[in-house]
């Protein structure tokens, strides 16, 4: 139990015992496993897989008081599926950690709240070397675990909108690339007004080849006449 029956809150240390903060780390635990599995469907793909990392920072530009926040850090877990010509489509899974200006504390003062969300959405690489340059066009949303009672509903959970980005990745090995990007999302909830967040940060990536002969068994399956 905390002092007065009162909502724990990460700024008061409390944060192993808060329902919401552990449903939410559960959650991103679960989503951990389910990206770890496509390493294993990897070998029966024709098209490539990957894994990512990722750490970056944001700042929230524009009116920041329709968010609620000034910055954020997210750490990333990362998927992507290679289409064809230079197109990947991606997904990105943040547990984040963001500095609230009002509304945490008992006092209304500010401190530390958890948000996920994520950006899905499609990555163009223009060479397909060991050096990748690349643009992305993505949909954002940002969801946060905030009291209600301390902010008396002045602060909306759920944000989405449109986003751009881009970077570059540098292999440093057959299947083991580093990167750096940049981005910018707009988020817009009803009756407040549109923030952008304006962001960058760094990714490790892993990628997943069907082996040689599970492309070849895939190859005899779709075009037998092949294997004749």
């Amino acid at each position: 139990m905390t002092p007065n029956n009162e909502t724990p809150l990460i700024s008061q240390g409390w944060e192993v015992r808060c329902p919401a903060m552990r449903k939410t780390l559960s959650t991103w635990v679960l989503v951990v496993g389910l990206l770890g599995a496509t390493e294993a469907l990897a070998s029966a793909s024709f098209a490539n897989r990957n894994l990512g990392l990722g750490v970056a920072g944001f700042g929230i530009v524009g009116d920041s008081t329709s968010v609620g926040i000034d910055w954020g850090v997210p750490i990333t877990l990362e998927g992507g599926f290679y289409i064809e010509s230079g197109f990947e489509v991606f997904l990105r899974i943040p547990l984040m950690f963001a500095y609230q200006k009002f509304g945490v504390t008992a006092s209304d003062g500010p401190g530390i709240v958890i948000a996920s969300g994520g950006q899905f959405g499609i990555k163009y690489m223009f060479l397909d070397e060991s050096i990748r340059p690349f643009v992305t066009l993505h949909v954002a949303g940002l969801y946060f675990i905030r009291d209600e009672k301390l902010n008396n509903g002045r602060l909306n959970n759920f944000f989405a909108g449109p986003g751009l980005g881009t970077g570059v990745d540098f292999f440093v090995g057959e299947s083991v690339s580093i990167g750096a990007r940049a981005y910018v999302d707009m988020y817009v909830t009803l009756n407040k007004p549109v923030s952008f967040a304006i962001g960058g940060g760094a990714v490790a990536t892993t990628y997943f080849r069907p082996d040689e002969a599970g492309a070849e068994r895939i190859a005899a399956t779709v075009h037998p006449e092949r294997s004749r």
